[in-house]
């Protein structure tokens, strides 16, 4: 396994995943549109200080990007069903509001 390719193809699905665009991503890393362009067609090896960034930026942790895709898998998983959990108890109180008015 290429660990260069696994962090870059991470850090550019979890970038698509969030609807963040290059040049927001590089924005939001104080780094150049091309830097992070490059870096996605494996030009440019990002630094552990610039994966620190980037994780920061896309709200993961930096070790999410030195995962390989199927541990991904369990963490989203787990991710969805947090949030499912959080969407059943706000509705939850939103029916016992309608039916207790």
């Amino acid at each position: 396994m290429d660990l260069e390719r696994l962090v870059i193809d991470n850090i550019k699905r979890i970038r698509k995943e969030k609807g963040i665009s290059q040049e927001k991503l590089a924005e939001a890393c104080n780094t150049a549109t091309s830097y992070i362009g490059l870096m996605e067609i494996y030009r440019n090896v990002p630094k552990l200080s610039t994966i620190a960034r980037i994780a920061e930026a896309l709200d993961v942790e930096p070790l999410v990007f030195f995962q390989a895709p199927q541990k991904l898998g369990k963490e989203r998983e787990d991710e969805i069903q947090r949030e499912k959990k959080k969407i059943l108890s706000i509705l939850d109180k939103e029916i016992d509001k309608f039916l207790h008015n």
